[in-house]
């Protein structure tokens, strides 16, 4: 057993094989269009209590294993920041510590820093492919390449053999009307400062780029698992000097991730978006639009794709079509890099509706017990059948023969949903009330059940229902998923089946408390009390007694495939489940740290609108008013 689990704790980590699914050989690539990935597994864990000392492998996950450097690739407005932000949020989810370091934010601290300095007397040249990083004995101090507050010193003391002063550029440069220029010096960061001829301006771009690099692999160091470097990474000889430092790391592998975009109609929503971003947000919309677009062309010009070339020296990569429609994958090996392919298949910009809640009151819920299947109250079916009406109302019934979108999860699509099932079809601001003990597995407080929230503002004049639905909200095709437990089945009463689709997945179903179902907080504690502090000392990795008891990790683990579903479908959704769940799967979409999750308050008879957006998405709430059997909206956010 202890081999086992050595060698399943090396697969996680990625240091055993394992090549990217559809099959790709060890030196071959694959190309997957979307919808012809493999599925995923949900892996299976041996259940033991958390009073033990002995650490859970998926605890070992960030500790043992290689550290992975993701390089972007691709040109300006090409969905690389979307891409990178999605995968950074996944693969923390995941567990993994994970980051995003854009040499963007760098160049603008660096165009915004104050400074007394004068320009730097040493002519500037850029850095040779073998020669990208500074050395040792000379680094700069670096700012954090997340931040767009924290300056960014050069030093003008002494010229380090191989190091490209920031601040070297000509004096009769015209202002940028993008970034302020460095006091002391005439930087400019519009188009001119990516034209290719402009020497100084790339010796200063590969400067940043390394610097970046530099600081990343710091980080990875002090206890980082995945780093993403986010720049374009447009030229062969850029990506060699990357890869060439990478190689003078021990434990750190590196791969590229390219994002290309053919389509003019996905390339210009991506244009607008970055029209919005931090280089153009004060400037004149035409403009900003001259320059963002001589931008590209000036990148164009020495723009060079990940080739053959490449490959021929096994350089591993992920090339992105149309954000997600096409994937190529090469030399991707390991656990980690081929997660990364199956779930960057899923993703799309389409537009959609998930809708969030948990079941209706149960008698469990009255009684403050855990887990179980109990019934739900009288309280609790008035809330399931308003939130079908609810539901219907904003997306009528389509006709009997519309296309079916079922995709199975471990076994052929059937016209029957199964408990293994979820239909096909992917950054929030959310505010997080943090408690330090609200009862999970159903368990709640009846203050907190009985008052689903705080900001409950005055109802509206009219029923929401029929307001939204004036509105045009919703009105597409639906599918409803609800866990196996009856007190989320019991929705599909209200749902015509040949008009809807219901799928009872066990995914959904609440964390399972082994030994402990059915009882009470106060019951652990008067007869299991050294459970009760393990539980309270860290409720993420405490996972519950018994055969089969869960932990949060565990109920992440096994709710992966249901994100990958909910990422690649492009229809509307109802989730109708429980509370961990229901707080794991906001987490996910709001990128809420994995320790703040058990502390999220996520109450009854409450609906999330959740509708994903290029850099986020959009969260509304509404809560079911048993005075007018109709839903109040009460707010943004959680």
């Amino acid at each position: 057993m202890d081999r086992f689990r050595e060698l399943l704790g090396a697969a996680l980590a990625g240091s055993v094989g394992g090549n990217t699914g559809g099959g790709t050989s060890s030196s071959g690539s694959v190309r997957m269009e979307r919808g012809t990935g493999s599925n995923s597994s949900v892996s299976s864990m041996t259940s033991t209590s958390s009073a033990r000392p002995r650490k859970d492998i998926l605890e070992l996950k960030n500790e043992i294993g290689h550290k992975y450097i993701i390089f972007m690739v691709g040109l300006p407005a090409r969905g690389k920041s979307y891409i990178c932000k999605k995968l950074c949020r996944y693969l923390s989810w995941c567990g993994f510590k994970t980051k995003v370091f854009n040499v963007g934010n760098r160049r603008r601290v660096m165009a915004s820093s104050p400074s007394d300095a004068p320009p730097s007397p040493y002519p500037s040249s850029p850095l040779s492919a073998g020669d990208g990083a500074s050395p040792s004995n000379a680094k700069p101090p670096r700012s954090d390449s997340t931040s767009e507050t924290s300056p960014i010193h050069s030093s003008v003391s002494e010229k380090p053999r191989g190091v490209v002063p920031l601040r070297t550029v000509p004096q009769h440069a015209h202002e940028s009307p993008v970034v302020a220029t460095v006091p002391g010096s005439a930087t400019t960061h519009d188009a001119k400062f990516f034209d290719a001829s402009n020497a100084d301006a790339k010796a200063v771009r590969e400067r940043l780029a390394m610097d970046t690099l530099d600081e990343l692999i710091s980080w990875l160091k002090k206890g980082g698992k995945v780093a993403i470097h986010d720049a374009t990474n447009s030229t062969v000889e850029r990506r060699q000097a990357l890869l060439a430092r990478v190689e003078k790391e021990t434990g750190i592998k590196a791969f590229f991730i390219e994002s290309v975009c053919p389509d003019p109609e996905v390339l210009e929503q991506n244009v607008q978006m970055k029209l919005n971003g931090p280089d153009y947000k004060l400037m004149d919309p035409e403009v900003a639009r001259r320059d963002f677009m001589s931008r590209i062309a000036n990148y164009e010009k020495v723009y060079e794709t990940i080739s053959e070339e490449e490959e021929k020296r096994d350089v591993s990569y992920i090339k992105i079509v149309n954000v997600g429609q096409k994937v190529i994958a090469h030399h991707i090996r390991g656990y980690l890099p081929s997660q990364c392919v199956f779930y960057l298949m899923q993703i799309h910009i389409k537009h959609r509706t998930i809708w969030l809640t948990r079941h209706g009151e149960s008698e469990f819920n009255l009684s403050n017990r855990i887990g179980g299947d109990p019934p739900l109250t009288p309280l609790g079916q008035r809330y399931t059948k308003a939130l079908a009406t609810f539901m219907k109302t904003l997306h009528p019934p389509q006709s009997k023969a519309k296309e079916s979108t079922i995709t199975s999860i471990g076994e052929a699509p059937s016209d029957t949903a199964s408990a293994n099932t979820i239909s096909t079809t992917p950054k929030i601001s959310i505010s997080i009330t943090n408690m330090d003990d609200v009862p999970d597995a159903d368990g709640q407080d009846k203050q907190e059940r009985d008052e689903p929230s705080d900001e409950v503002k005055e109802p509206l004049p009219v029923g929401l229902m029929s307001s939204l639905a004036e509105e045009g909200e919703g009105v597409t095709p639906l599918t409803v998923y609800t866990s196996t437990l009856r007190r989320t089945m019991d929705i599909a009463d209200y749902f015509d089946p040949d008009e809807y689709e219901i799928n009872n997945v066990r995914f959904l179903n609440e964390i399972y408390a082994g030994s402990f179902e059915g009882m009470t907080y106060a019951e652990v504690e008067a007869n299991h009390p050294d459970e009760f502090a393990a539980r309270a000392r860290n409720k993420l990795l405490y996972r519950y007694p018994g055969s089969g008891g869960e932990s949060y990790i565990d109920v992440i683990e096994r709710l992966r495939p249901v994100i990958v579903e909910l990422e690649r479908m492009e229809s509307d959704v109802l989730v109708v489940t429980h509370q961990v769940v229901m707080r794991t799967l906001l987490a996910y979409f709001a990128g809420i740290p994995l320790q703040e999750v058990p502390s999220m308050i996520v109450p009854l008879h409450t609906v999330y609108c959740l509708k994903p957006q290029p850099y986020g998405a959009d969260l509304r709430r509404y809560a079911y008013n048993p005075d007018t059997d109709d839903f109040d909206y009460v707010g943004e956010g959680i």
